[in-house]
């Protein structure tokens, strides 16, 4: 048996100290983060980013089919009161923005539009929440979306 002396201890030992050196220095950077953990935070950035996205594309989605249906009903009743007032559906849903409504409540007059202004598009029709202009059918009175999906609301 041989004798390893304190001379071949200490240079194994610095041999062993520099190839572990250089195997953490391909993989870390000078500050200590290392190229796998860099792109794994990217990785995780990224997922959340798109679940975030989703969730805000739904949530917008939901928010303009409840406007929808408000704005369905405010449209109807509107309707419903001009016909009841002037005994006629207007011509179109224009007349709804354009005339006044003229009530008397004990002494006081009350004058006011049958519908307050909506979002209009160039041709001053009035636009749903997705941007389309709603159909309105002067003859039965009914009104209804464009809207694919919406169109039976």
């Amino acid at each position: 048996m041989s004798v390893i002396s304190e001379g071949k201890i200490q240079k194994l030992k610095t041999e062993v100290e520099s190839a572990s050196m250089r195997r953490h220095s391909v993989v870390f950077d000078k500050d200590g983060a290392g190229i796998v953990e860099t792109l794994i935070i990217i990785i995780v950035i990224s997922i959340l980013g798109v679940v975030v996205v989703d969730r805000y594309e739904s949530i917008r989605w939901e928010a303009r089919k409840a406007a929808m249906q408000t704005e369905l009903s405010n449209l109807r009743q509107a309707i419903l009161l001009f016909k009841i007032t002037k005994g006629t559906y207007p011509r179109s849903l224009r007349y709804l923005v354009n005339e006044n409504l003229v009530v008397t409540y004990k002494d006081t007059i009350i004058k006011a539009k049958y519908l307050e202004p909506y979002i209009f598009d160039k041709d001053m029709n009035i636009l749903d929440p997705f941007g389309m202009p709603f159909a309105y059918d002067p003859i039965t009175g009914k009104v209804w979306s464009q809207k694919k999906g919406f169109e039976n609301w």
